[in-house]
């Protein structure tokens, strides 16, 4: 088990009422989500528990599950920075095999992305100026850095596309716009997407260079014989690993036969009837589906990053949130009341 979940569970456990320690990796006390019991205030049904190597929380009496990170961040945020910060750094110490690799000279190959494609006429974000705006808004939207080297910065967006589709879009009111690029699987360049920066309705265009294939991101990154995620934008997928994003309803009948190893993650908007009915179809139509948890209130995977939530936190609440059949659609109709 992680030494730092173990320090701060520890730390925790003084402002949790009826605190026990059932075994080394066995903790019970009163949910601070729900109450646990306004009548009876020595039922303690909330339950710190080991999981593939790491702590998670359950509580028997809601039904509520969450990391270790967002139990700490419930009960006290400040404590809760301080449990980020120090997971963060340890996460950047170099463990030892790390080291011996690096003192045999073992290089990796990385790949490569967009020579002789149009992008080459762009710059990539890796190689602005660190106080270039869209440095700075990429930044801002922590997007990990290992992307900055696949996302490009078009001054001029309209003017980029006409001279790929010559007279495709009005340049009369041109705007800068993120280039996020769309690979096959055999990475060649299909199509991308253009991310407005101002306040502009229309957030995001979507421009297909390859019609034949698919508006989806990521698909010359994604593992199929590993579970999959599908998210609904690029940039939240960059948080999840092995994950893809819709950019279209025709990607619906390139993963259809693909399903099973399939989770869908839509945002979190339980009062968006286009969410609501296209869940409700896809359970129809078998997939596995994330219904979010009511505790969490962020609409996308980036706002959750954004609120102070890791990448590992994230990708548990999805994993232990995916359902399918039945109980996905009871727990679709408990979701849409919220």
């Amino acid at each position: 088990m992680s030494y730092i979940e173990q320090k701060y569970i520890n730390i925790l456990s003084g402002r949790l009422s009826q605190f026990k320690r059932k075994s080394d990796n066995l903790f019970n006390f009163r949910c601070p989500f729900c109450g646990d019991s306004d009548s009876n205030k020595l039922k303690a049904r909330g339950y710190i528990y080991s999981r593939e190597s790491k702590f998670s929380y359950k509580c028997h009496n809601c039904g509520i599950t969450s990391s270790i990170g967002n139990l700490i961040k419930h009960v006290d945020n400040t404590l809760f920075k301080e449990y980020r910060t120090e997971s963060f750094l340890d996460t950047r110490r170099i463990k030892p095999s790390e080291e011996k690799n690096k003192s045999q000279g073992i290089t990796f190959t990385k790949r490569k992305y967009h020579f002789n494609t149009p992008l080459k006429a762009l710059k990539k974000v890796s190689q602005l100026q660190y106080d270039h705006p869209v440095k700075k808004y990429i930044q801002k939207r922590m997007i990990p850095n290992e992307y900055h080297r696949k996302l490009y910065y078009a001054p001029y967006f309209a003017k980029f596309v006409n001279s790929i589709i010559p007279k495709k879009l009005n340049e009369n009111h041109d705007e800068p716009r993120l280039i996020i690029p769309f690979f096959d699987e055999y990475e060649n360049l299909i199509g991308f997407q253009g991310r407005a920066f101002n306040n502009n309705p229309i957030k995001y265009i979507t421009i297909m260079i390859d019609n034949t294939k698919p508006k989806i991101f990521g698909l010359d990154e994604v593992d199929w014989t590993k579970k999959v995620y599908v998210v609904e934008g690029p940039i939240d997928s960059m948080f999840i690993d092995n994950s893809i994003a819709m950019a279209g309803s025709d990607g619906g009948a390139y993963i259809n036969d693909k399903k099973q190893n399939i989770v869908l993650v839509y945002d979190n908007e339980s009062k968006s009837s286009e969410i609501i009915n296209k869940i409700s179809k896809n359970i129809d139509d078998k997939f596995s589906v994330c219904i979010w948890p009511t505790f969490l209130k962020e609409k996308d995977i980036n706002d959750m990053i954004l609120s102070g939530m890791t990448k590992t936190e994230i990708l548990q609440i999805i994993n232990d949130n995916t359902f399918a059949d039945l109980r996905a659609k009871i727990k679709l109709s408990e979701w849409r009341k919220i």
